[in-house]
């Protein structure tokens, strides 16, 4: 040890500079060298600062948009399972009963078919705007129908009282039951309730 401190200090008296200077010079470039890396350092911790801030609002973009979308699929998949409920509960109370009664039943007609009608009508009367655009106009082959029945509900059972009619039709009024809609409504639920699960 002692040889490399007389080797510096021979150094040092040749070059012509004292051991204050050399402290002088050491030092000065120590505070240089820390102000430069204190630089960069900050230069690329802002820029990585700024990279993460992007990064981070696409990344709430995105998941913005996968929120929204789930919310709107989650949604129309609640709508069209009770839609799809109703149409069932009606079409095997009419195919079952409601078609094949032989006088007037105020319970059966005011309990089932009535309430079922009048539920889906305004399901999609209310929350039209979650329907897929490919819904749109059998959505409104069904309000059409459902609005005939149930403006001959209202004339025949509670205007003119009428207990003779045993079932109310308005497929001969020109509003058939739109058995394609119901197909499509079907079959659109299914494979939404499906894609719903394997999220």
């Amino acid at each position: 040890m002692l040889y490399y401190e007389k080797l510096l200090e021979c150094t040092i008296i040749k070059l012509g500079i004292t051991m204050e200077d050399l402290v002088k010079t050491i030092f000065g470039s120590s505070i240089v060298t820390t102000l430069l890396t204190s630089a960069i350092v900050y230069y690329f911790h802002k820029k990585t600062e700024r990279n993460n801030a992007v990064i981070r609002h696409e990344f709430n973009r995105i998941a913005q948009i996968h929120n929204t979308d789930f919310e709107w699929r989650k949604q129309t998949t609640e709508l069209l399972g009770q839609v799809y409920t109703h149409l069932n509960r009606t079409r095997l109370a009419f195919e079952n009963t409601y078609s094949k009664l032989k006088k007037y039943d105020s319970n059966f007609e005011d309990e089932i078919m009535y309430v079922s009608n009048k539920k889906i009508r305004d399901f999609l009367l209310e929350n039209g705007h979650h329907l897929p655009p490919e819904l749109l106009g059998e959505a409104s082959k069904l309000i059409e129908h459902y609005d005939a029945w149930l403006i001959k509900y209202h004339t025949i059972r509670k205007v003119n009282e009428d207990k003779n009619t045993i079932q109310i039709y308005v497929g001969p009024d020109g509003f058939a039951f739109p058995e394609k809609a119901e197909g499509m409504f079907k079959e659109k639920y299914e494979e939404m309730f499906q894609k719903m699960r394997q999220l």
